[in-house]
């Protein structure tokens, strides 16, 4: 049961966290659909740049459930999170003067490794935060989005008129302040060291074979916006989209996210986070299927629409989910397993996308709708077992 505080005590805790992942997707939205025009920029390959790509992905594998568990061990998920957000910081501030293969590959493995944990250990924060005071985490998270869609619009901007190159320094501004509002969030029991003195890859969840179908069934749903990620952006100005329609269709897509965050408690009050990750699996399909068509305004328009779906039910759902069977002092690793799943299927499809939109750009999508059919199938096989899970105290 939520302890009982004040409401500005309340409030302050909602406005430290909304500002953590403000900060955070500031960073990440300059990121996530730019960082292949830098790389194009640099005159890489479609395969190098799916390579780049699909790094952060692959390093998540082990980089996540390492750091997350050192974070939860130690309980000190606050300072963790701003010395991974000064490190990004760093990184990205050196790429705006580095143009050589293997020094750009070595700052993405430094940002790989240490931007892994930042998103598990931030949902962990706010969901101990929704479990110990009863706030939002959608409300919370959904300032993450609108921060987001400002970072996609000011790139769009930012690309008409100046180079992919510089705009790195603008990322790194994203992660330094993150990583400044982390020091400021208030306290949290799981930071008490007694809490924390069993490894927390022992927690009781992670014995639970569900649990790992769950979450490969949520790394196939997730991980087939690979696609977009590597190409969505190289696809859209290649049929003749300009920069600036390129950034508003980011937008779109993240204000669908928004109204699916902000609708967060009414969604999983009717729906439950299982039914909430099957609906966003549906539109996924959808989505991929009509993406290779989505040449124009309007219909790229709608298969962005479906981002709140495809991406904000899903998230909802899984973390939701997770929230309810993990106590919190396990909250940062076991979503921190979370993004392992999907790094790794994210990491394996950015590849496969290199060689296929190199092989026909169209085929890439298809393949996305393919994969996140075998996620819901998967997830419907698991569905009463998923529901038998012991829940947390």
């Amino acid at each position: 049961m939520a302890n009982p505080l004040s409401k500005i005590e309340l409030n302050w805790t909602s406005i430290g966290v909304s500002l953590l992942f403000a900060g955070y997707f500031l960073g990440f939205g300059l990121f996530l659909p730019y960082f292949p025009l830098y790389l194009e920029a640099l005159s890489f390959s479609p395969v190098e740049i799916a390579l780049f790509v699909s790094l952060p992905n692959i390093i998540k594998i082990v980089a996540t459930p390492v750091t997350t568990s050192l974070s939860d061990r130690a309980g000190r998920r606050r300072h963790s999170l701003a010395f991974y957000g000064v490190i990004c910081a760093l990184c990205f501030f050196s790429l705006v003067v580095l143009d050589g293969y293997w020094s750009i590959f070595a700052v993405v493995v430094i940002v790989s490794i240490c931007h892994a944990p930042m998103q598990p250990l931030a949902d962990a924060y706010a969901f101990e935060a929704v479990k110990v005071y009863g706030s939002d985490y959608g409300f919370m998270r959904s300032w993450g989005s609108v921060a987001f869609i400002v970072a996609t619009l000011f790139g769009g901007w930012y690309l008409s008129v100046f180079s992919p190159i510089s705009l790195q320094a603008f990322t790194a501004l994203g992660f330094l302040v993150a990583a400044l509002v982390a020091l400021k969030l208030p306290g949290m029991p799981s930071e008490k060291k007694e809490h924390n003195q069993q490894a927390p890859w022992r927690a009781p969840a992670l014995r639970n074979w569900p649990i790992h179908g769950f979450l490969l069934a949520v790394g196939l749903l997730l991980g087939s916006l690979a696609a977009l990620y590597s190409f969505g952006s190289i696809y859209w100005l290649a049929n003749g989209l300009s920069d600036g329609t390129v950034g508003i269709l980011w937008s779109v897509g993240v204000v669908a996210e928004i109204l699916v965050f902000m609708k967060g408690r009414v969604l999983l009050e009717r729906m439950g986070p299982l039914m909430l990750v099957m609906v966003g699996g549906a539109s996924a399909v959808l989505r991929w299927m009509l993406f290779p068509h989505a040449t124009d305004v309007t219909l790229a328009v709608i298969v962005q629409l479906l981002h709140g779906a495809n991406f904000g039910m899903v998230h909802l759902g899984m973390t939701s989910y997770l929230a309810e069977v993990v106590e919190g002092k396990y909250l940062g690793t076991v979503q921190g397993a979370a993004q392992t799943y999907i790094g790794l299927i994210l990491g394996v499809a950015a590849i496969g996308t290199g060689w296929l939109y190199t092989y026909d750009p169209a085929v890439t999508f298809y393949a996305m709708a393919v994969m996140s059919v075998v996620g819901m199938a998967l997830l419907a096989l698991i569905w009463k077992p998923l529901q038998l899970v012991p829940r947390a105290a």
